[in-house]
């Protein structure tokens, strides 16, 4: 079993990542870690790594961790002397991010609720989960709640729709082809685009030095198939759409058309995406 590491002073033990994992679970994660981590998720990790500030001998914690691809780049930050811990919901992808780097401590947990003691960790970090969090303000409250005096936080959360254009695209391939629940299960991960609702579940929190930086990076897809088709497979069923290979095939030929000017001389779908990356303190 884990153990936290002020646990002998009192404070709660990390619960252990479950076993049996279902093997569809874990295949879906390793297809989420080798296409999306890096077509999407890498080239964001270093903005959430120097917003935090993570150095040498830090203990640090990856929220909502996925197939841990922050969580590493924090590992090789914090180096021999430091700790990481990573935590998701998501059994699946726990036991890929395990795979990859046992030597991360991977903990079954929502954010809402982290099996972690007070006061334990330099930097908080998370990227791209706030979204989906069930009560930010909760999540919030034990970000805070686990970091020592003086920590530091950064936040990734991606900017509205209207500035994510190729996401736009699809969402409205989705919208005529498939339907507004499709169209809108795609919008949720853009749902956090005005910053004034982070802000102000941090200021809430009690977080301190709240600052925010609109930054721009370059996703890169196989193809603009890849990418759909992965929305379309991977995506939709999480929220109980489940499209017949014909319906699929409808989507696919009209996204062809839609996203074409993506298109690069090698057939790769390249084009530009946009983020919040927030950055705060605990007294």
């Amino acid at each position: 079993m884990v153990k936290d590491r002020d646990a002998g002073s009192g404070t709660k033990m990390v619960q252990p990542m479950e076993q049996n994992i279902p093997q569809e679970l874990v295949e879906a994660a390793r297809g989420y870690e080798s296409l999306f981590v890096p077509a999407l998720f890498e080239q964001w990790t270093k903005h959430l790594i120097d917003g935090a500030g993570v150095a040498g001998g830090n203990a640090v914690l990856d929220i909502a961790c996925g197939t841990g691809v922050l969580a590493r780049e924090a590992l090789s930050r914090a180096g021999p002397g430091g700790q990481v811990v990573g935590v998701d919901p998501a059994p699946g992808m726990l036991a890929a991010a395990n795979e990859i780097e046992p030597q991360i401590d991977w903990v079954l947990c929502g954010a809402e609720d982290l099996e972690l003691g007070d006061e334990r960790f330099d930097c908080v970090i998370s990227q791209f989960g706030m979204m989906f969090f069930q009560d930010r303000q909760r999540a919030a409250n034990e970000m805070l709640r686990v970091l020592k005096p003086g920590g530091s936080l950064a936040i990734a959360v991606w900017n509205s729709v209207e500035n994510n254009p190729a996401y736009a695209d699809i969402i409205d391939v989705l919208q005529e082809q498939v339907g507004t629940a499709a169209a809108d299960a795609l919008r949720l991960p853009y749902s956090l685009g005005n910053t004034d609702e982070v802000t102000a579940v941090l200021v809430n929190s009690g977080f301190e030095g709240i600052g925010v930086e609109t930054k721009v990076e370059h996703a890169r897809f196989p193809s603009s198939r890849h990418m759909v088709e992965a929305e379309l497979r991977g995506w939709l069923p999480l929220f109980d759409i489940f499209l017949s290979d014909d319906e699929i095939n409808d989507v696919l030929v009209e996204s062809d058309k839609t996203l074409s000017k993506y298109a690069s001389t090698t057939g790769e779908a390249i084009f530009p995406t946009c983020a919040h990356i927030f950055t705060a303190r605990k007294n």
